[in-house]
């Protein structure tokens, strides 16, 4: 539970300082965005002894729950209720408006908004829950160029009673550069989204230029990326890195795109020589991808080159063994 004290305006200045610190290095450093915007709403609703907190994100016209928190609440009930629905953003609701304005509002009371507020606030979570809503601070998260791509609500401040009290102005608190990382954090993921759409959208080119070779590939390369990810998730290897391995492993084949029809689909058994030519499709493969930068690609260049290798090094095209064979490769190569 929250600690019911009102914090001090020497301890908030040092809050607001550790917040932004660990967020901007958690930012440079990458990783799981949802866990990223649960650490800001975290630190915001400390920042401003909040007792419950929501954090949107704004998606073609759509605000989507992405983060929540509640004191009062246990986290399934909170999930169940709210967490990836989403609502169309509209200024007859609180959030919609805040998201539509671009403005900050501050309600004292949510069970008494102004005569001629230009919004409702919605209390279906509150019947559905039992708790009950009282100050809100709902704060548009705006990137630089001044466009919300999100909105964050903090609920109940928490007075040196205990009691819940009216949040102060935004201006006040350093809340607005908080807010200001969290649209950062979601522009970023955005951003990262569209990134590997792209890429995935490269990885279904290449494979359909296979499956132009040989007909018969087509349900082979789904099942390997298919089975990939399934032994990749099974190892316990974070989600990021199960999708660079199931996403990677269809393009294993690629290679053979290089290799003569004559090898390819001959139907008898191959010669030594002809075997030897086929096994350069690894080496075919990764020249065809090069040295890419991008982690996708990357990935995918040693699934390539290294499908093949074996633990006991009796694989090709280099003979690696054991350890030396990326993780990569070897999820592959089992599959």
């Amino acid at each position: 539970m929250m600690q019911s004290t009102a914090v001090s305006p020497r301890r908030t200045d040092d809050l607001l300082l550790e917040s932004l610190l660990e967020v901007g290095v958690n930012l440079s450093a990458g990783g799981n965005r949802r866990r990223m915007l649960d650490e800001i709403l975290r630190r915001a609703r400390r920042l401003l002894s909040a007792e419950a907190g929501t954090l949107f994100v704004r998606t073609d016209g759509h605000l989507r729950f992405a983060a929540s928190q509640n004191d009062k609440l246990p986290l399934p009930e909170i999930t169940r209720t709210l967490l990836d629905k989403q609502m169309v953003v509209s200024e007859d609701s609180l959030a919609g408006f805040v998201a539509a304005s671009g403005r900050a509002m501050n309600i004292p009371d949510a069970y008494r908004l102004p005569a001629g507020a230009p919004f409702r606030i919605n209390h279906d979570f509150d019947a559905a829950t039992g708790y009950r809503t009282r100050s809100v601070l709902a704060i548009p998260l705006k990137r630089p160029d001044g466009k919300c791509v999100g909105v964050l609500e903090l609920i109940n401040r928490l007075g040196r009673n205990g009691k819940v009290v009216p949040f102060a102005a935004p201006e006040e608190s350093g809340i607005m550069s908080l807010a200001s990382m969290a649209a950062v954090t979601i522009h970023n993921d955005k951003l990262q989204a569209n990134l590997d759409r792209e890429q995935r959208n490269t990885i279904l080119r290449l494979t359909a230029a296979a499956e132009f070779r040989d007909a018969g590939m087509s349900n082979h390369l789904r099942c390997v990326s298919r089975n990939a990810g399934l032994i990749a998730a099974a190892m316990g290897l974070d989600e990021r890195h199960v999708d660079l391995i199931r996403w990677a492993a269809p393009l294993h084949d690629i290679g053979k795109v290089a290799v003569r029809d004559a090898i390819l689909l001959k139907p008898a058994a191959l010669t030594a020589e002809e075997r030897k030519e086929m096994q350069r499709h690894t080496l075919y493969g990764a020249e065809i991808i090069g040295e890419p930068t991008n982690p996708l690609l990357a990935t995918a260049r040693e699934v390539v080159l290294t499908h093949h290798e074996r633990w006991d090094g009796s694989g090709y095209p280099n003979g690696l063994g054991g350890s030396d064979i990326p993780l990569s490769g070897r999820v592959v190569g089992i599959v």
